[in-house]
């Protein structure tokens, strides 16, 4: 963004006055993608962002589903690996709120839930079903609660810092894994856990990104 742009948006923001534009405007950031998408996820402070980490990938990329990345759509009910924004760090994208972990059982499984997934008609987590799709989806849509619980498993010694785990289905028995691809946005999956270590695609950790991170159209955490 140049000088001169960035004037002018904090310019805007000075004469509309904060009842018309939010606080977004501040530094020149817009969560204008998002508003477009989902009007409705709105509100006037963010909640505490350490009960909403990112999940990351071995090689940092963000582990994102539907408004948890400007590259994933509302209606995308899919997971990808998608590059790691940090917010008001980049000039194409924002960054997001994450995902919040439930118990999902005593066994020690646990469950995802997408904070940003606002729109899809109630709380949407991260699911795996029968033939093995990773996708958001609602838990009365499921055939088996087990679709959505994950269990965390202790790496190796020579990957095991950082907060690095693998995640096993406990429907699939498969871990959850970065299937591959070049681009932008990357499909996350499950494929046979590779306890060795030797896959590092199987390999996650939870992050804080919160620095001026959007939790609904207008509103980021400082």
């Amino acid at each position: 963004m140049t000088n001169q742009v960035r004037s002018f948006l904090l310019l805007l923001c000075l004469l509309l006055g904060v009842q018309f534009i939010p606080h977004p405007c501040v530094d020149g950031l817009s969560s204008h993608n998002l508003c477009v998408q989902c009007a409705t996820v709105k509100g006037h402070k963010c909640p505490s962002s350490s009960d909403f980490p990112h999940m990351t990938a071995y090689d940092n990329r963000l582990i994102a589903g539907a408004l948890q990345s400007d590259l994933v759509d509302v209606n995308d009910r899919g997971v990808y690996s998608v590059p790691n924004v940090e917010g008001g760090k980049s000039r194409q994208y924002n960054a997001y709120f994450g995902w919040e972990s439930t118990s999902g059982s005593a066994s020690g499984y646990h469950r995802f839930s997408n904070y940003m997934d606002k729109c899809s008609g109630g709380k949407s987590y991260l699911t795996v079903d029968k033939v093995g799709k990773v996708a958001l989806r609602s838990l009365k849509s499921l055939e088996t609660l087990a679709e959505a619980d994950w269990k965390s498993i202790n790496p190796p010694a020579k990957v095991n810092h950082r907060g690095y785990r693998f995640w096993l289905s406990h429907s699939s028995g498969k871990c959850l894994t970065v299937l591959g691809g070049r681009g932008e946005k990357r499909t996350v999956g499950v494929a046979d856990c590779k306890f060795d270590g030797s896959n590092k695609k199987q390999l996650f950790a939870f992050r804080f990104h919160y620095h001026k991170a959007f939790c609904g159209c207008g509103v980021f955490n400082n």
